[in-house]
Parts: C-alpha cells; sequence; structure tokens
C-alpha cells in the first residue's frame, strides 16, 4: 500500500513471533502520518498497538521489523516507538516503499557484502592520521542521534552465548548507545526449532504469485503477493514475513547476534527491522533463523529473549530504513584464534568468526579478549597480562601484537592497545584493510608486575665516536628488591661533538617526548610506513633509551633526515617543497631497548659530552 492511500482510523494487523516460532497477530490502528521525518521525503506512519503480549509489554525490544498490513496490503515495518514510559504502546511504521529502496542501494551505491576479509570495511567515519598512543572511539551515528527524544528506534536485542555476565556488564552503557539490548540467550543446533516451527504455526505455504498464507489469529487477511519458496533449504523456506531473524556479529565458541523480524520476502531477497541496525552501510554478517523464548515485560523497555537457529543466508546491507539480505548466501568473517593460559589452568584455544567493520570490529574483539580473561581468572583485583599474537593482512606485512599491562587497570589497557590498533588498521586512509585472520595469546597471573626506574649508570661521561658505553639501569619491582639491567650502547661515528641529552624511560615517558619534540614521526605518508610504525610502536614491558643531539635538519615522507647543512635546508625548506618537507631540531645519536618481566614507568635524563 502506497503512503498516500494510508488514513487516521485505519485498522489492521502486524505479524511477528512472541513464543517460539509461531508467528502471531496484533493490531494497529493508525494515528496519522509524520512527514519529512529526519530527512526529506522520509515519512514515519504512527500507529497504536495492541493485542497478547503488546498490551502488558509494550512496543517489545525484537519486533523490529514486523510487517503491518491494512486491507491485506503491506504498508511497512515496526520499526519505531514514542516515549520513554508511554501511558498506551504507541509505535513508528516505516513505509514498505521507503524499505523497497534499499534493494536500489544494494545494486548501484557498493557492492554488498564488500566489507568482509577480502573487501572494503563498511562504516562512517575519517581515516586515523597519526599513530601516537591511540584511543580511539567507534566512528558513525548512533541510533539515538537519529531526531527528537520522544522517537526512537525499537532496541535491537543483542543475545549474547558464551560470554560470561561480568563481560555484558563491562559493554552494557555502550551498546544500549548503540541502540542494542544485551540480553542472555543461546544457539540452537540447525534443524527444527524447539517448541514447533513455523510450518506447523503458519497454515499452507507461500505458493506463487497469488498463494495466500493463513496466519494464528490473522482471519481470512492474506499478504501481498509473494513468489515462491526459495530453495536454499528447510531453514530458509521457514524464513517469511513475520519470522524472527538474527544477525550475528560473532560465531563460533563465542556467539553474538541481533534479532527481529523479517518484513518483506521475495524469493532469495530479505527486508527486516525497518531501521538501522549497525549504521555500517555494506554489510557481510551470517543471517539465523531464530526462535523467541519468552517477552520480559518491564517498563523501561520490554524485550524478547531468544536464541540462534541455523544460518540461512547473509545480511549484505544496513541501511537508513532496514537491513537487506540474501537467503542461500554465506557470509565472510575474520577468522579469530585466541589462547589464553595462566599459573593455574592449561592453554585453552577458542574459535571464532567476527564481522569485518569500521568501530564494530575492535568492539567485538576486545569483548571477546575481556570475556576470556573474565571467565578464567578473576572479575576484579590485581593482575598481570602478557599479550602477543598477529594480524595476518592481504598483500602486507603482519601486524604484531606484543605488550605487557599489569595493576588494577590492566584489562582496560589491553582493551585501549587493542582496540587502537584494529582502529587505525581498519580506519586509514592509505590501504584498503584485508584482514585473513587474526590471532591473539594470553598469559594472565594474579599479580602485580611493575616496576619504577629509580636510576641510571653511565659507564663514563665523556664519550668518542666508536665508543660502546655501559649503561645500568636500576629497577624497583612492586614491594621488590631493588635490580639492574645492563645495555651496551655503540657511538656512531657521525656524532658530532659537544653535548648529548640522554633519556632513558618507558614507553609513555619517551612517546611523550617525541610527541612534544617530533610529532610528525607518528605521522605515516604511505602504507608501508603505517604498517612500521604500527610495528614499531613502543610497549610497556621495556626501557627505552634514547640519546640525541639539537641540530637542523627534516622530515621527508615520513624519514628522518638530521644534521643537514644550511645550503640543504634552505633548497628544502621553501615554497616547492611546502607541505612535504617538515623541518626538526633534533638528531637521534643512538636508540636501544631492554625487554623485562615488568610494566615500567618512570624516566631519567642525563647529559653526556662527546670528544673528538
Amino acid at each position: 500500500m502506497d503512503i498516500d492511500e494510508v488514513k487516521p482510523g485505519m485498522r489492521g494487523y502486524g505479524l511477528t513471533v512472541f513464543q517460539d516460532a509461531r508467528i502471531d497477530t496484533f493490531d494497529v490502528e493508525v494515528i496519522g502520518v509524520i512527514k519529512n521525518q529526519f530527512y526529506t521525503d522520509h515519512d514515519i506512519i504512527m500507529v497504536g498497538v495492541s493485542g497478547p503480549y503488546v498490551d502488558e509489554a509494550g512496543v517489545i525490544a525484537g519486533m523490529s521489523g514486523s510487517p503491518v498490513y491494512i486491507d491485506g496490503k503491506l504498508v511497512g515495518a515496526l520499526a519505531y516507538r514514542f516515549g520513554a514510559f508511554p501511558m498506551k504502546p504507541i509505535g513508528g511504521v516505516t513505509p514498505i516503499g521507503h524499505m523497497l529502496d534499499i534493494r536500489d542501494a544494494v545494486e548501484t551505491e557498493t557492492k554488498p557484502g564488500s566489507n568482509a576479509p577480502d573487501g572494503s570495511p563498511g562504516g562512517m567515519g575519517g581515516g586515523q592520521n597519526d599513530i601516537g598512543p591511540p584511543d580511539l572511539g567507534p566512528s558513525g551515528l548512533h541510533p539515538s542521534d537519529l531526531g527528537p527524544s520522544g522517537l526512537n528506534p525499537i532496541a535491537v536485542p543483542m543475545v549474547f552465548s558464551g560470554f560470561h555476565p561480568g563481560t555484558v556488564s563491562l559493554f552494557e552503557d555502550e551498546l544500549r548507545q548503540r541502540g542494542l539490548v544485551p540480553v542472555a540467550g543461546g544457539s540452537v543446533a540447525g534443524g527444527s526449532v524447539a517448541g514447533g516451527s513455523v510450518a506447523e504455526s503458519v497454515t499452507g505455504s507461500v505458493a506463487g504469485a497469488t498463494g495466500e498464507i493463513s496466519v494464528s489469529g490473522a482471519g481470512d487477511d492474506a499478504y501481498p503477493d509473494q513468489d515462491g519458496p526459495a530453495s536454499t533449504g528447510d531453514g530458509a523456506s521457514l524464513l517469511e514475513p513475520g519470522s524472527a531473524v538474527s544477525a550475528q556479529l560473532i560465531r563460533g565458541d563465542y556467539n553474538m547476534a541481533g534479532t527481529g523480524t523479517v518484513t518483506w520476502r521475495e524469493e532469495d531477497a530479505i527486508l527486516a527491522f525497518g531501521h538501522p541496525f549497525l549504521w555500517t552501510g555494506a554489510l557481510n554478517v551470517p543471517m539465523n533463523r531464530a526462535e523467541i523464548i519468552t517477552v520480559i515485560p518491564d517498563q523501561t523497555g520490554s524485550t524478547k529473549i531468544s536464541s540462534v537457529a541455523d544460518e540461512v543466508g547473509s545480511v549484505l546491507w544496513d541501511h537508513t530504513n532496514g537491513i537487506y539480505g540474501q537467503l542461500g548466501d554465506s557470509a565472510r568473517m575474520i577468522p579469530v584464534e585466541l589462547s589464553y593460559d595462566d599459573a593455574i589452568r592449561a592453554s585453552r584455544t577458542y574459535r571464532f568468526d567476527v564481522m569485518m567493520a569500521i568501530g564494530w570490529t575492535p568492539l567485538l574483539v576486545n569483548m571477546a579478549v575481556s570475556n576470556t580473561i573474565l571467565a578464567n581468572g578473576r572479575v576484579a583485583g590485581e593482575r598481570t597480562i602478557a599479550l602477543g599474537g598477529r594480524i595476518a593482512l592481504q598483500d602486507h606485512p603482519d601486524i604484531v601484537f606484543d605488550d605487557q599491562f599489569s595493576g588494577q587497570a590492566s584489562l582496560s589497557a589491553l582493551a585501549r592497545d587493542v582496540n587502537g590498533v584494529l582502529n587505525v588498521v581498519l580506519d586509514n586512509r592509505f590501504i584498503t584493510p584485508m584482514i585473513e585472520s587474526l590471532r591473539i595469546d594470553i598469559h594472565s597471573s594474579d599479580e602485580r608486575s611493575t616496576a619504577v626506574i629509580e636510576d641510571v649508570w653511565f659507564g663514563s661521561e665523556t664519550i668518542e665516536p666508536g665508543d660502546t658505553l655501559e649503561i645500568r639501569v636500576y629497577l624497583r619491582p612492586y614491594r621488590g628488591d631493588r635490580l639492574v639491567r645492563r645495555m651496551d650502547v655503540t657511538i656512531p661515528k657521525t656524532v658530532s661533538a659537544g653535548p648529548v641529552q640522554v633519556l632513558v624511560g618507558s614507553a609513555r615517558a619517551v612517546t611523550r617526548h617525541d610527541l612534544n619534540a617530533v610529532p610528525q614521526r607518528f605521522r605515516p605518508t604511505d602504507g608501508p610506513r603505517l604498517i612500521e610504525l604500527l610495528n614499531n610502536r613502543r610497549t610497556g614491558n621495556r626501557v627505552y633509551l634514547k640519546m640525541f643531539q639539537g641540530g637542523a635538519g627534516g622530515m621527508v615522507k615520513g624519514r628522518e633526515m638530521p644534521g643537514l647543512p644550511p645550503s640543504v635546508l634552505a633548497v628544502m625548506d621553501s615554497e616547492r617543497t611546502k607541505g612535504s618537507f617538515v623541518p626538526i631540531r633534533e638528531k637521534v645519536v643512538a636508540e636501544e631497548t631492554i625487554r623485562t618481566d615488568y610494566v615500567v614507568a618512570g624516566q631519567n635524563w642525563s647529559r653526556l659530552t662527546v670528544k673528538r
């Protein structure tokens, strides 16, 4: 039905699942049409909603996409709810015409499903330019950013399986800001769904353009014309308008899926939800049937509790007006292997796949990492975590994880590191990331392993070109005895006579100096330089030495050229090279690193003299 035919007072019904896989009906009455909502030519049909479950629970999370019919014609999808604590259920319907436009977006804008390990990631937001100590949040809009506070998308229940309650609690606020409601759930094996199937609750089947489906409680009303069922297997043939459907973000040993309702189907094409899901645009995640265990009435927001059933296809597009899926298609995700061991438990490996999208992949990986640590160890308290692993990129060198975190905030520090690296990989302006696989190795202990730099001793305060200088770094471990670490530094023959500054410090201290002195060191100019910076980033379990002198120089395309003669500087720092040449006032003489068993803090500044 065209939206121009919709008038106040019209009555109809909607289809959704409240229990098991049985499609039930609820009643709707048109209140009016809100024109130009959110943007020009985008309308929302305001409806009163009533019937079993709805009278008690209101508009329920998980009803997103429930098809609404008037006079036997499909009007659109129930997708929005009005008010925080409404006295009676009022919903917003996305017109079916708006949802059918998604097909045009799929065909004309971007190849659907391209944000997989062999394609461009979906998502919004600009690229990151700097590789400092990153603390990058997800980019893009949230569903709560859509419009007036009284009108919001119906929340999507996010079903967790294999996750510790502490993990869900840790990320709950972030998920709710994105319009997702974390709920306990599960996954069931493919095949029949417990408590009956759609075939049992729906009399008849879609049988050609003139066929009808009689739905429990729907009387003699019929669906709009539909084509015959897809030949993609029993699970796919049961996925019809009103069926519960899930989009799976994590699958394997850990599972995470958002559940809504199918609005429309034509052969193997599916439209659902009626509003944005993750705001990613192009998408490639598994599409699964779902069964509803029960409905939890709640004044702050009722929700369906569901389980994810067999995979029937892929969700390929996440649009303002809903999601688009293809039955029979196979989703392409990032395979992750996560190993964990500690002093008590033997090593255990978890295998799962995560979706690839800017702003989402880092969050999902962090949830899995946090869950592994919390489920196998203490929820809070002192902890030391050693991190290893690598990101395998197609046609580029691997990006390596090798760091250590300790103390009360070790888990959040680990999350920031993994989140920062993945965000830079996915959201950069140089390369299209094609992540082939991700491996993360975690060793955890219930002890604090930190140390402070107390002093630094030099074998001589006067050095000459070509000398090998002995340096001793004195560390004080947390509640431990003082210990010493030695490093030998070779003084280059090109060093100039005069004073030399020496900084011995933690990763944070030395990086802070670099950011103040030469911030351009962390600004990549191409893909190889980006990966080089990521692989050379400083880590918490090392002591760094940096020896430098004052001296004019410059950076060209991310490469330092210290100690340039004035004549060369004058040519390079001219109008012709403006923008590509950055002057610097520091010449690095030598750098050295010591790996320790501790997370190191502190710094020491010294001054030596070079004689020639």
